[in-house]
């Protein structure tokens, strides 16, 4: 049985700044206690108490972001809104104490979590217009909970252990567990922040400084030696890869995500980009068209098959595609895109007139 006392979750929904001029910020008070056993240790025993806190916290702010969901007749469930609120809540520990007896110690951790809500509703509009991405909110959501269950019966495990040896063994397998959730959220917060630009090479992919990529990096590449499986992960170090000329380290990221899932559509689609960049145009097109079974609006699918079917000299296939891209409910948050795709078509025609008055001669 897991070992808390009783704990305590304040909702604190304060307007920090004036809400004309800037974004509403909610505060979230959370506190946890952890009693620690025989065989735990102070640091694990910390690190369990605020995972804690971070869970309660994101129970309470989440009745509130429901409310404003509703407002705008999203249909979210639980655990979207719990990992779309993750993404952006900014947690600091206001106090840690140590608690209780000798005999039995306890852990004490007060967190306060703020919450950008302009920064959290744009985040959500953004994602409930994407269905591949959403997909991946809610496979999150699932990943978050089951390494949730598996530190639960780690720690219950832990304590009913009555060989030093076993102790210890279940100790490094707790740390591992904790090492997941840890990155796991980290995780979370690139993915909430970066995805959508990446998946979709967004119009804004541009703000993203030299600097955030390589702080993304790290967060990811030690996601990745932590949990080797996490496809999130490497699905975003693929692409800071292939934005920084690195394509085989891409290529093998992806690949990687597409042995562990090979029905995902989303790194299929990214691979094709991949390879297009690469001038494998073929390659690319085999990935593109992968897509289009499972994905057949898909609005980069569209836009990145005709532009590569114009690239190898299929015209009418190209313009197929891209007056599709440019038709597609979407379109508008891609203006760059739509203007070449419009390009692109203008340019097939001529050169299929200057074909038919060659002929002609």
């Amino acid at each position: 049985m897991y070992r808390f006392a009783a704990m305590t979750v304040l909702l604190m929904m304060m307007a920090l700044f004036h809400p004309k001029a800037h974004a509403e910020m909610k505060v979230v008070e959370a506190d946890s206690t952890y009693i620690m056993g025989d065989n735990d240790s102070k640091v694990d025993a910390r690190r369990i108490a605020m995972q804690e806190v971070k869970r309660k916290a994101l129970e309470i702010a989440g009745t509130y972001v429901a409310g404003m969901t509703e407002v705008k007749n999203y249909q979210l469930t639980k655990d979207e809104i719990k990992t779309y609120t993750a993404g952006v809540m900014e947690t600091d520990v206001e106090s840690e104490q140590m608690r209780g007896t000798t005999e039995h110690p306890e852990i004490y951790i007060k967190a306060r979590c703020t919450i950008d809500t302009g920064v959290l509703m744009k985040l959500i509009d953004r994602y409930q217009d994407n269905e591949d991405l959403k997909e991946q909110i809610e496979s999150s959501a699932r990943e978050n909970e089951a390494l949730r269950k598996e530190r639960d019966a780690l720690v219950q495990q832990l304590a009913a252990e009555k060989d030093k040896t076993k102790v210890e063994e279940t100790r490094k397998k707790l740390d591992t567990a904790l090492a997941k959730e840890e990155t796991n959220d980290e995780t979370t917060k690139v993915w909430t922040n970066l995805a959508y630009k990446f998946h979709e090479n967004d119009e804004s992919g541009h703000d993203v400084g030299q600097a955030d990529l390589d702080k993304s990096a790290r967060v990811l590449e030690r996601a990745v030696r932590v949990n080797p499986q996490n496809a999130r992960a490497r699905f975003l170090l693929a692409v800071i890869y292939q934005k920084r000329g690195d394509y085989a380290a891409a290529e093998n990221e992806l690949r990687m995500v597409i042995q562990s899932n090979p029905s995902n559509p989303m790194p299929h689609l990214r691979l094709g980009i991949l390879e297009r960049e690469r001038g494998r145009y073929e390659e690319a097109l085999q990935e593109f068209h992968f897509v289009e079974r499972i994905r057949p609006h898909n609005p980069m699918m569209l836009f990145y098959t005709g532009m590569t079917m114009k690239d190898v000299g299929r015209c009418g296939r190209a313009v197929k595609y891209l007056q599709r891209f440019i038709k597609h409910k979407r379109v508008s948050n891609f203006p760059r895109k739509k203007e070449q795709a419009m390009e692109a078509i203008e340019a097939c025609g001529e050169e299929g007139g200057h074909q038919r008055r060659t002929r002609f001669r």
